[in-house]
């Protein structure tokens, strides 16, 4: 009885959470449309390209797979948190993507750190 209740109530916080994903079509739609998200996703491709240029094959590829997860739910869920407190879908995107960017510069710090350390 209480497995049934807990596969229910992880069915309907997965399906909760994705009306607030991002679908590649409105990803974008909010490129096109919202500067100010737009803006914020140039300077993490930016970001990206910088860190691509300067990281070890090896530590390029773990942030990559840091990198899908966060675009396949991590985005989302920082997004969703940022609408429960107020924020319009776009502002909370655009505010999502920017401190994704902020982020990754130290997020790829620690990888380099991790791996020197595991020599």
């Amino acid at each position: 009885m209480m497995k049934r209740l807990y596969a229910v109530i992880a069915l309907v916080l997965l399906s909760a959470s994705a009306c607030f994903a991002l679908s590649d079509a409105e990803y974008l739609r909010m490129k096109k449309n919202n500067a100010d998200f737009a803006r914020a996703d140039r300077r993490l491709n930016q970001v990206w390209n910088r860190l691509k240029d300067s990281l070890s094959r090896r530590a390029f590829s773990e942030l990559q797979d840091l990198q899908a997860d966060w675009i396949a739910w991590g985005r989302d869920r920082e997004a969703e948190a940022l609408m429960n407190d107020g924020y319009s879908r776009a502002e909370a995107y655009t505010m999502a993507t920017s401190d994704r960017a902020d982020d990754l510069p130290g997020i790829a710090e620690s990888i380099v750190r991790r791996l020197r350390r595991a020599r």
